[in-house]
């Protein structure tokens, strides 16, 4: 399981979105200088947060981005689902895919409180944390 680069690279547009602080609007290439992200990416990035309206988008030259609401608002669960969609460790959580198995059979049951606790821990991860003077670690 990995986080994958389009959902790193959007941590990284909210990173900087927050250390610069609310209701600073920011332009997009200077978050792409800033943060290393490659072009490819930003312009996707910019158009799937903007839909989850965790960011706000303002065409033309005087344009940028800003966050759409307070970094304490934001948390990096926000961000994943935004990208990724729901977390969702097994098909078996889906209702899709019948188990020929016991339901839940054991491993199911193990992975389904693997995955809240991973929606735990995202979900309590705001970007207000991140402050400039801060440093990227976790506690």
């Amino acid at each position: 399981m990995r986080i994958n680069r389009e959902t790193d690279y959007s941590f990284r547009v909210i990173l900087a979105l927050a250390r610069a602080g609310e209701n600073t609007r920011l332009p997009t290439s200077q978050i792409q200088k800033d943060m290393h992200i490659p072009p490819s990416f930003l312009h996707r990035i910019i158009a799937l947060l903007g839909r989850s309206q965790i960011i706000r988008t303002f065409p033309g030259r005087e344009g940028g981005v800003q966050l759409a609401r307070p970094a304490a608002d934001i948390t990096l669960l926000d961000v994943f689902e935004a990208v990724e969609g729901p977390i969702q460790l097994s098909v078996c959580f889906t209702g899709e895919n019948d188990c020929p198995l016991d339901t839940p059979c054991p491993v199911q049951k193990c992975l389904r409180q693997v995955q809240k606790a991973i929606i735990k821990e995202l979900s309590s991860v705001h970007f207000d944390r991140f402050k400039p003077e801060t440093d990227l670690t976790l506690p």
